[in-house]
């Protein structure tokens, strides 16, 4: 009779047991999706947008080289309105990416910020010389002050670039490492049962061996009786 409640202990210990792991498991899962739900909401959208910004300058740049190339004057007007339309679609995508929270109080969003509004300007000082038809100014100061601030506006951006992705990796990193030592905690947890069956079995080989010992060599338990 005892032997059956003891059983019958076990087995709801046993179900409860794996009703508990099953119930943390789908909360550590759920966890684990939204924590990389929010990583692919902060990192992708902003590396997509850096990547349009990249390629909005470039074209920029190469509009100002033809522009102040004299061989396309009879493309200046068309060309002027493109370097103008390319530039502000650049300026809205650049402010779009300073808006984001993953560039909020970082080093990385006040020099973007900066060299994007360097930029601009000397952007608006190239077309203002170019709708002037000051050509060999025009490609002077391409040459010597447009183009250098577009390296150093590309150089930020590429550190964005590497910041945003840096900081996926260890994002990634830290979940695995968590889901690692959560599933090394369930599986302790869930291996009760073979600790609980090892430490009976224990527990009944030294009764056993006690017995053994006591029905074949009473005297050692006779002698450990015996008064002093």
């Amino acid at each position: 009779m005892q032997f059956g409640r003891i059983r019958f202990v076990l087995i709801l210990a046993l179900l409860g047991s794996n009703l508990l792991v099953g119930v943390l498991s789908l909360y550590f899962l759920r966890s684990m999706d939204q924590r990389y739900s929010v990583l692919f909401d902060r990192s992708v959208p902003l590396l997509n947008n850096l990547r349009t910004l990249t390629r909005e300058l470039g074209g920029v740049q190469r509009l100002a080289r033809r522009i102040s190339d004299p061989k396309n004057e009879a493309d200046w007007s068309a060309l002027l309105r493109q370097m103008d339309e390319a530039s502000n679609n650049a300026k809205a995508h650049g402010l779009e990416i300073s808006s984001m929270d993953l560039l909020k109080e970082t080093r990385h969003l006040g020099a973007m910020v900066r060299l994007s509004r360097e930029y601009d300007d000397k952007v608006d000082r190239f077309l203002v010389l170019a709708r002037a038809q000051k050509i060999v100014e025009a490609n002077q100061f391409n040459a010597e002050v447009l183009r250098p601030a577009y390296d150093r506006y590309m150089d930020v951006l590429d550190n964005v670039a590497n910041y945003v992705e840096r900081e996926g990796s260890d994002l990634r990193v830290r979940y695995a490492e968590d889901s690692r030592m959560f599933g090394g905690f369930l599986l302790a947890f869930a291996g009760w049962p073979l600790l609980a069956a090892g430490v009976i079995i224990v527990v009944m080989a030294l009764l056993v061996s006690g017995l053994l010992v006591a029905v074949f060599f009473p005297r050692l338990f006779a002698a450990k009786s015996r008064p002093a």
